[in-house]
Formats: C-alpha cells, sequence, structure tokens
C-alpha cells in the first residue's frame, strides 16, 4: 500500500515532528513561514518548491491543497491523506496501512449530512473582499466591515450559477490516488470551477466535497450511512463539542475518549497545542 502524507503547516512544532517521524512523508511550508525552520527534515520529507501564502477561509488553502495534488500525481498512490501541522496520527504507519488495505476503495473525507442551506450559499454565492477574510480586524478594520455589511448588496459570484450540488465538510481527507487525478483531470477540463471560489469564504469545506458527490464517486464515501460526522468520516478524531477553545485543544487526559471504541478508526487527531 503506497500512501502519499501531504502535510500543510506555518510553524515548526514538536506535534509536527512526532507526525514526521511516525510518516516521512512530503510537506508544503505557508509561504509566510521561515522555510529553513524546517530543514531538520530534509532527509525525510519531500518539500513543495512552490509555496502559498496561506491566509484564514480563503481561497489560497484549496490552492495549497491542489499544490500537493499536482506534486503527488506525479507518482502512483493508493492513496492520499492530507493533514495540518496540529495532526497527530493515532496508529504507526503499518497500522495505517492495514486498515486502508482492508477498506480499499473507499473515500475518506467529510460530508455533512445536514447543513445550514443559507449560510452554504452565501459563503459561495456572494464574491468576499479581501477584508471580509480577514480574521483579526483592527477597530477602525471592523467599523469599515460593519459598514461593507450593511450598505449595498453584496457582488454576486458570476460562477455560482454554473456550480453543481453543494456538499460541505471538512476538509482533512484521505483519497484514493485515482479519484485524486480525477479532481486534477476535471479541474484542468473545467476551469470556471476553479473561479468559481477564488473569493468563496470557507471554500476549502465545499471545493473537493462538491466534485465528488456530483461524480461517479459519490457512493464510495466511508460510512456516509453509518451515522459518523464529517470528521470520523475521514478517520479523524476532533472535538467540536468540548471547548473552552472549538476545536478543543487536545491534551493528554483526551486520550481516554481518543482510545474509546467508537474512535477506534481514527488514524489521525487534532487539533494539538503547538510545543
Amino acid at each position: 500500500m503506497d500512501i502519499a502524507y501531504c502535510i500543510i503547516c506555518h510553524k515548526n512544532t514538536n506535534i509536527l515532528r512526532t507526525t514526521i517521524e511516525i510518516l516521512w512523508q512530503g510537506i508544503h511550508v505557508d509561504k509566510k513561514a521561515n522555510i529553513e525552520d524546517f530543514y531538520e527534515y530534509t532527509d525525510k520529507v519531500h518539500f513543495m518548491e512552490e509555496r502559498i501564502d496561506i491566509t484564514w477561509v480563503s481561497f489560497s488553502q484549496i490552492q495549497a491543497t491542489l499544490l500537493v495534488l499536482k506534486e503527488v500525481a506525479k507518482k502512483t498512490y493508493d492513496y492520499v491523506c492530507l493533514l495540518s501541522g496540529d495532526c497527530l496520527p493515532l496508529k504507526n504507519s503499518d497500522e495505517i496501512s492495514e486498515f486502508l488495505i482492508k477498506h480499499k476503495g473507499k473515500e475518506f473525507i467529510g460530508i455533512q449530512k445536514k447543513t445550514d442551506a443559507n449560510e452554504l450559499e452565501n459563503n459561495i454565492k456572494f464574491e468576499h473582499s479581501n477584508l471580509y477574510l480577514k480574521r483579526y480586524k483592527s477597530v477602525l478594520e471592523s467599523i469599515k466591515f460593519k459598514i461593507q455589511r450593511h450598505v449595498g448588496s453584496p457582488k454576486i459570484n458570476p460562477g455560482y450559477k454554473s456550480l453543481p450540488s453543494l456538499y460541505k465538510g471538512a476538509n482533512w481527507f484521505c483519497l484514493g490516488g485515482e479519484l485524486c487525478n480525477y479532481i486534477l483531470k476535471y479541474l484542468q477540463e473545467n476551469s470556471w470551477y476553479s473561479a468559481a471560489f477564488e473569493k468563496s469564504f470557507c471554500g476549502d469545506e465545499v471545493f473537493f466535497q462538491t466534485i465528488i458527490m456530483n461524480s461517479k464517486y459519490s457512493d464510495k464515501i466511508y460510512n456516509y450511512n453509518g451515522g459518523y460526522d464529517d470528521n470520523h468520516i475521514p478517520l479523524r478524531y476532533i472535538d467540536w463539542n468540548s471547548g473552552p477553545e472549538y476545536p478543543k485543544i487536545l491534551a493528554e487526559e483526551d486520550f481516554i475518549n481518543i482510545k474509546a471504541v467508537e474512535n477506534q478508526d481514527c488514524i489521525f487527531a487534532r487539533k494539538f497545542m503547538k510545543i
């Protein structure tokens, strides 16, 4: 079983160090980060030469993911697993390989069964300004942002009407190599699709799900009808309920829940304290 583990990160931490020690694979370092901070991994991972300046909830998240998919497409892999620098493997590489062999043919990407239709539509239907996408705003920017939201009508995304039915879910996945190649081919043949997401909000939670669920691969989603949420379907343990942070910053005491029977097929967990 050939598996490509692709990590998108912006900071070198002990969590990232542990993940690489367990998996040894490829890494995309945010363009804002100092690449030299990651040189300790030179003999273990492949660094993406092209780097994206990733900003919160923007199209740059999609761009970085597409970069790694194009890179791994140069070889043949059974599965491509997308991770963040806050992810930690819960199984070793042999155990992960055994699990994926057992479920080969399934696709592990989060798909929400119930979504807020208005929120989902608005995130893609309208063009969002750079100020809208800025996570931390100054007082002056916050005032300007409120004025923009309440005065005038938002500009409609011209590509919205061409989009198929929208689906949403967590943006971390383990996809079969065949499906990854299908996605890249689809985008090559339908350049309008990417353009329709360029000014979206949280488009990375919709972009890949929508392609997949409107394709022949829609019936291959792992445990889609098994009561799993959109974090568990892609084999992730992520606590969106306990707080005080959302998702919760996991610590040693959380491993009691992580190791519970109902989570035995989670092969990664996030997110952990950056140390």
